[in-house]
């Protein structure tokens, strides 16, 4: 049985690469689709924002969110007085595909899933919910 940390890192790897085979034909990659639901969820969201719900580091949302503006995904509005302040919001175009993301995701999930039962499927995500839990509690010792 191999290390948690490294099965955990390997299901990662595993799912970004079907990201980037799901979302290729609209021009995204890697993470930039949880990006855009990220937006979709939270209108007139800030880049800080967004680097704070996603865990990622500032240049790596920058450069999804620069992606996602020439896509045509999302705008871009600079605040008057602050003009670091930037707010993201899904044009049209990013929530028609946001709806396409959430049924991919879905489907992604159902077919991981497919063997656990109910019963099985909480208590597993429990499990991972405590994970995660602990893995920001060590940060902070």
């Amino acid at each position: 049985m191999l290390p948690i940390n490294k099965s955990i890192s390997m299901i990662e790897r595993f799912n970004l690469m079907y990201r980037n085979q799901m979302f290729e034909q609209h021009g995204l990659r890697g993470y930039q689709a949880s990006f855009l639901l990220e937006i979709v969820r939270n209108p007139k969201i800030s880049q800080d924002q967004l680097t704070q719900n996603m865990h990622l580091d500032k240049s790596n949302i920058a450069r999804g969110c620069h992606v996602l503006l020439e896509n045509g995904y999302i705008e871009m509005h600079k605040n008057k007085n602050d003009r670091r302040f930037v707010q993201l919001i899904a044009t049209p175009k990013g929530k028609a595909l946001s709806e396409t993301i959430v049924e991919k995701l879905k489907a992604q999930r159902a077919f991981l899933m497919q063997d656990f039962d109910a019963e099985s499927e909480a208590q597993f995500l429990m499990y991972l919910d405590w994970l995660k839990a602990r893995a920001v509690a060590l940060l902070d010792q």
